[in-house]
């Protein structure tokens, strides 16, 4: 973990924009935007704080596509 204060802080940024977009009369690229910050949040979290370097490569690339690919498909059930 290089800089653990610096993502928190990104993470705290990024929660507060989601709940600013979901205060509003979310439409399709309202929705598709907060999906995307999602995907991103978990992204940070995966390779900020999960302390990957020893694992295999195949799991890091899993806990990695995790969150993108869940997002798509629960993007996919909404729209």
């Amino acid at each position: 973990m290089k800089h653990p204060v610096t993502i928190w802080f990104v993470l705290i940024i990024l929660t507060l924009t989601m709940f600013m977009l979901g205060e509003e009369r979310p439409g399709s690229d309202i929705v598709i935007l907060v999906l995307s910050i999602s995907a991103l949040k978990g992204l940070l979290i995966v390779a900020g704080f999960m302390e990957l370097a020893g694992v295999k490569h195949l799991i890091q690339r899993g806990l990695m596509l995790y969150s993108p690919v869940l997002v798509l498909l629960i993007a996919l059930l909404l729209l």
